[in-house]
């Protein structure tokens, strides 16, 4: 027999209540006084060695009633069979594992497959196992459903055999990606599998499945250092499901301290010439430490004066300081001072600037004022990463097709000869952006309308618009590259700008899009793309005589925008791990890393190759250009997050069950089943009342027994 509440039978310890009264005498009833004893302290009867049990039968049937009370309050059953492992339901357990860069700190990988191995050594016949592992993307390392065909011991070996296998990365954290990835496998097979437990009104299921799940809800198991730096906001777009619980099995670094240092990118307009550089120095909010130094990798020992440089950055906060320009052959900037390497070296390409043209072809002016020319060359379109040569162009000089690559954006405002509009039609198509400019001497009107038609192959009618006062811009496309700089409210009105004359522009097919239009209606500036280039049209002019465009503050970033939206574009010098690059793939471009390795860079996927910080090389024909790769400066942020940045999502948090508890749990609920099925605490109460009622009735009968013997026999 077992009791469901034990703890109730210590009432049975007031058995001896009655046997203590039992030997008690109690004091008789009727008291006579005697004169003789009126002065006399009454004394109670006391136990002593000649009291003895009376009525021994009375004193059982109550001790024995007190008992069964006691024995019923316990809530007794008897319980057939033991209940066995296999007996307990399996678990649905969602392991999602953090590999992201952080994970690299000393002993923070061991605590995270040590915990891994727990969570596997713990697994039990009828448990389901899913592991997905996590950097900045989510990848599924082991599926229920291939968990579902190994045996228990298979599944433990090859669960142990993937975890040994990962290792940290030098990527970001999406912690938030990841949980909801995991999040939604785990609920999608949970639903699935009840599917598979539907019968119909018969029995047999309606899909004919033949498994069935005895698997309760759906557990995740969360293993990461869980640091600041992770990525949670994407939990906001996320429903967590009610019934998915999360145990966060958090690994903790012995030493908190860890900073790191950013070299800040120039301004593009500003002085190349400076002889200083702006690093920032971040220190986390848990450290323990806050002095350290920074030095460029690779300085001679001919100059020490260029060694270290001390700084000192509190817990918590970020310092700006001013280095030397480093000298040629620095690739990294190195920290020291901290308790983790893994971010110490943050690494640098001085900016490369490349040599472009805007070339533009068009008539000669006699006031330079008149020309298109003179303005686009007062524009500062060089910086630090592009010297670029705007410069008038003789059309009958060119003999080949521009290169794209070298020519940015060619502006049209004359007439060419047929031989160099098939030149001008192939630097389109391979990528280059042309501007004609519908502006300038009438007679060549036409002919530069048929150049653009026999480009585009369009039918375009173009003539001159009557304009009584001026017009202005309207319906502006500010989602264009032309006009996205300028798309904040402060800066998008241009309605100080008047345009004195246009031209109409007529039968525009479905291939152009026009960006902007004259508040009369007719279109300003419109867009044909042509393979990898595009033509672009301007009903007018920017010149004095024909608008207020180019002595406006919109013209700037207006021709700013046109020579940056064409060609390939620059690209960067500085990317993090798992970026995607800003080079342009081809069949002939690769990559080389660190490791001397060239690898193909044909798509932009090719990018994901890139997956370790280091200096690395664009190839592609003649054409060389390094870039330097580094962690992401999120995953320096290594202090603790708490558990409530998860509860703001709506995360639900809650220990996983072992098997063991697992086991009393199921175990408590077979012995609740067994008692409520029993129900031997009814005939316990029955029996103690019965006994109660003889008790009683007994004690009635011995009791008048004994007054009717005193009554006849008297005191003596």
């Amino acid at each position: 027999m077992s009791l469901l509440a034990p703890l109730y039978f210590l009432g049975a310890l007031a058995v001896g209540l009655p046997i203590l009264f039992h030997m008690i005498r109690r004091q008789p009833k009727g008291q006579i006084e005697f004169s003789s004893l009126m002065f006399l302290r009454p004394t109670p009867p006391r136990l002593t060695r000649r009291s003895r049990l009376d009525n021994w039968f009375l004193l059982l049937l109550r001790a024995l009633a007190l008992t069964l009370l006691a024995l019923a309050f316990s809530r007794p059953f008897l319980r057939n069979v033991s209940l066995s492992d296999a007996e307990v339901p399996g678990r649905r357990l969602m392991m999602v594992i953090d590999t992201s860069a952080s994970m690299q700190r000393a002993g923070l990988w061991q605590q995270a497959v040590d915990a891994a191995n727990d969570v596997i050594d713990d697994l039990q016949a009828a448990d389901q196992l899913a592991i997905v592992s996590f950097d900045d993307f989510p990848q599924t390392q082991l599926s229920f459903d291939r968990g579902a065909e190994l045996s228990p011991e298979q599944l433990k070996v090859t669960a142990k055999t993937i975890v040994a296998d990962l290792a940290p990365s030098w990527r970001g954290s999406e912690t938030g990606v990841a949980l909801s990835f995991a999040g939604d496998i785990a609920v999608s097979y949970e639903i699935a599998n009840r599917g598979n437990e539907v019968e119909n009104s018969q029995g047999k299921s309606d899909d004919a499945i033949s498994t069935s799940v005895t698997t309760g809800p759906a557990q995740m198991i969360l293993i990461s250092d869980m640091q600041v730096g992770s990525e949670l906001e994407s939990l906001q777009a996320y429903a967590w499901p009610k019934e998915l619980r999360l145990d966060v099995r958090q690994v903790n670094a012995s030493d908190r301290t860890n900073a790191s240092a950013t070299v800040l990118q120039p301004d593009p307009e500003a002085d190349l010439s400076a002889d200083r550089i702006r690093v920032r120095v971040t220190n986390s909010e848990d450290a323990t430490d806050g002095q350290f130094s920074l030095r460029w990798d690779g300085i001679p020992p001919t100059n020490p004066g260029l060694q270290e440089f001390p700084v000192q950055v509190p817990p918590g906060q970020t310092r700006i300081v001013r280095m030397p320009q480093p000298p040629p052959g620095v690739t990294a900037l190195v920290l020291n001072g901290d308790q983790h390497a893994f971010d110490n070296r943050h690494y640098l390409v001085s900016p490369e600037a490349e040599e472009l043209d805007l070339w533009m072809l068009g008539p000669t002016k006699e006031d330079p004022r008149e020309s298109l020319a003179y303005y686009l060359q007062r524009v500062p379109l060089s910086n630090a990463y592009r010297n670029v040569s705007a410069r008038r162009v003789d059309p009958t000089t060119i003999t080949t097709a521009p290169d794209p690559k070298k020519v940015r954006l060619i502006v049209l405002n004359q007439a060419v000869e047929t031989a160099l509009i098939e030149k001008l039609a192939l630097y389109v198509q391979q990528g280059g952006r042309l501007l004609a400019v519908l502006s300038g001497d009438p007679s060549q009107l036409t002919s530069l309308t048929q150049t653009i038609n026999q480009i585009t192959e369009s039918n375009l009618q173009v003539a001159e618009a009557t304009v009584r006062d001026y017009v202005m811009f309207s319906r502006i496309d500010f989602n264009h590259p032309v006009f996205s700089s300028m798309a904040d409210p402060k800066f998008n009105d241009f309605t100080k700008i008047r345009f004195w004359n246009h031209r109409t522009i007529g039968n525009v097919n479905q291939g152009w899009q026009v960006i902007a239009n004259f508040d009369d209606g007719d279109p300003a500036l419109l867009e044909y793309s042509l393979d990898n280039g595009s033509v672009m049209l301007m009903a007018t002019g920017w010149q004095p005589s024909a608008s207020q465009l180019a002595m406006s503050t919109k013209f700037i970033p207006f021709a700013f925008n046109l020579f940056e939206s064409g060609g390939r574009g620059t690209a960067s010098n500085n990317y993090v791990v798992g970026q995607l690059l800003d080079f342009k793939p081809s069949e002939t471009a690769s990559i080389t890393t660190p490791s001397e390795t060239r690898i193909a860079f044909r798509t932009p996927s090719d990018s994901k190759s890139i997956d370790q910080p280091g200096i690395y090389q664009f190839n592609e024909g003649d054409t060389r250009r390094n870039f330097a790769v580094n962690v992401t400066e999120a995953e320096s942020a290594t202090a603790p997050l708490s558990d409530d940045q998860l509860e703001r999502f709506g995360v639900v948090l809650g220990d996983n069950v072992t098997t063991e508890e697992a086991l009393d749990n199921q175990r408590q609920l077979r012995d609740r089943e067994l008692e409520s099925e029993q129900k031997l605490w009814q005939w316990l109460l029955v029996i103690a009342l019965v006994l109660l009622a003889i008790e009683t009735l007994l004690g009635m009968l011995w009791t008048r027994r004994g007054t009717g013997q005193l009554a006849e026999g008297g005191l003596g």
